[in-house]
C-alpha cells in the first residue's frame, strides 16, 4: 500500500513548481527599471485580469507590459 500522503506531496510539489515558474523572471525579461502605477479598474476588470494572468501562468504586470509593447509601435516616445 502506498503512503497515503504521496498524492498530497506530489500535488504540493507540482503547485510549488508552478509558483516558482510564475515568480521567476522570464529569460527574456527587460532589464529596464520598473516603477509603480496606481490604476483604477472595475472589480470585474480586475477579476478578468487576474484570471487571465493565472491561466497564462504570469502576472497582471506582464500582461499590461505586453499590451503596451504591442501598442507603442509607431508612437514617438
Amino acid at each position: 500500500m502506498a503512503n497515503m500522503f504521496e498524492k498530497y506531496a506530489a500535488d504540493r510539489e507540482a503547485e510549488q513548481r508552478k509558483i516558482e515558474k510564475t515568480v521567476a523572471a522570464p529569460a527574456d525579461a527587460d532589464d529596464e527599471k520598473r516603477t509603480t502605477l496606481s490604476l483604477s479598474l472595475t472589480v470585474s476588470d480586475k477579476k478578468a485580469l487576474k484570471m487571465m494572468a493565472a491561466e497564462r501562468e504570469t502576472t497582471i504586470a506582464a500582461i499590461i507590459h505586453e499590451w503596451v509593447k504591442e501598442h507603442i509601435e509607431g508612437v514617438d516616445e
